[in-house]
């Protein structure tokens, strides 16, 4: 049964890691700042690679093929990285429900 909790815990925090990223993702107004969400979102890949979430790791991997910082210019890429934020955050929230039933 423990397992089962810290696999519910873990899923959790996915959810968690990921909202924080829509949030910052949001708020970016400098390329620092875009920089530092593309490296925020590297960590939760590995992460979740580590862990054996592979279809959120795909989603992560998305993610990150549309981010590409620029210095001096808007990004491109805004609606794509935020469409691929909006389905990684609820397939999170899907498996997080699985573990739930």
């Amino acid at each position: 049964m423990p397992e089962e909790c810290s696999e519910l815990d873990r899923h959790k925090e996915i959810v968690l890691e990921v909202e924080a990223l829509c949030v910052m993702h949001e708020r970016i107004t400098q390329s620092s700042e875009c920089r530092e969400f593309s490296r925020r979102a590297a960590v939760l890949l590995q992460s979740l690679e580590d862990s054996g979430h592979n279809r959120l790791a795909d989603r992560a991997m998305d993610l990150l093929a549309s981010c590409n910082p620029k210095d001096l210019s808007q990004c491109d890429s805004v609606q794509r990285a935020k469409d691929a934020l909006e389905r990684l955050k609820d397939m999170a929230k899907e498996n997080m429900e699985k573990d739930k039933g």
